[in-house]
């Protein structure tokens, strides 16, 4: 019995792994709970004989410590568990879910939600260089607008939960139902972007998720994106719209 973690930005979403099968335990709420997490998954570590824990976390980790986590309230993150567990950035997890559900070998998975979060997977496993590579929602595109991470002029100050909601003062789902999401200058920055990264790494495929990414139109995304790319690059484009993705991916983690 293994047990996956997502602490995210707004929830913390909590799956068992038993027998091939995902079952979703518990929801909770960020804000309100992550002060008690330890007792919450000790508990469930108790009453389930959990044997091992993935958690995956909206922050950046190098040599196994989270050295920022600029989505998040917490920064004085420490996990005291009953049960060996395996910790790594959020993205990743969701991209070695992704690898796995699509049956792909290499694979760029992009999270967009409060945030953009990136996991390169290859050869079937996360690649990390030497622990944060991937955060293309923190390349430099330009202006002088300062980033939630205190960077200036970041990818995630184009296209992200918190600018658009910023910059419109409308929620997102909003500009999905009139269609807006797709004419925002945002988007077309959003999608050079992630033209640059299939053109640096070749993958299989690109899948995205998230409360935004996991919701973009899979044909608009595609074409706005094979706009950019030269002949010969030509990767699968999928969405993912499972919530419970990068917790069903940090149960792969302790495998």
């Amino acid at each position: 019995m293994i047990l996956g973690v997502d602490v995210g930005g707004t929830n913390i979403d909590i799956v068992v792994f038993e027998n091939n099968k995902f079952k979703h335990v518990a929801t909770y709420s960020t804000k309100k709970d992550f002060s008690r997490l330890n007792e919450i998954l000790n508990k469930l570590i108790k009453d389930l004989n959990i044997k091992k824990i993935g958690i995956g976390i909206a922050g950046w980790i190098k040599k196994g410590k989270i050295i920022k986590a600029p989505n998040l309230p917490f920064y004085n993150i420490n996990f005291d568990l009953k049960a060996p567990f395996f910790m790594d950035n959020d993205a990743n997890c969701f991209a070695l879910y992704s690898a796995k559900h699509f049956g792909c070998k290499t694979l760029i998975g992009i999270t967009v939600g409060t945030g953009i979060g990136t996991g390169i997977v290859i050869n079937g496993k996360i690649f990390k260089g030497e622990g944060l590579a991937g955060e293309i929602g923190h390349w430099v595109i330009g202006g002088n607008k300062i980033c939630k991470c205190g960077g200036i002029g970041h990818l995630e100050c184009y296209f992200s939960g918190w600018i658009i909601e910023e910059k419109f003062g409308r929620k997102v789902i909003e500009l999905f139902k009139t269609g807006e999401i797709y004419k925002i200058e945002g988007f077309r920055v959003f999608c050079i972007a992630v033209a640059n990264a299939i053109t640096l790494l070749d993958p299989e495929a690109v899948v995205f998720g998230g409360r935004i990414g996991g919701n973009i139109n899979v044909e608009k995304l595609k074409n706005e994106i094979y706009r950019y790319l030269m002949d010969g690059f030509e990767p699968k484009i999928f969405t993912l719209n499972d919530p419970l993705a990068v917790a069903k991916g940090a149960c792969f983690l302790t495998l």
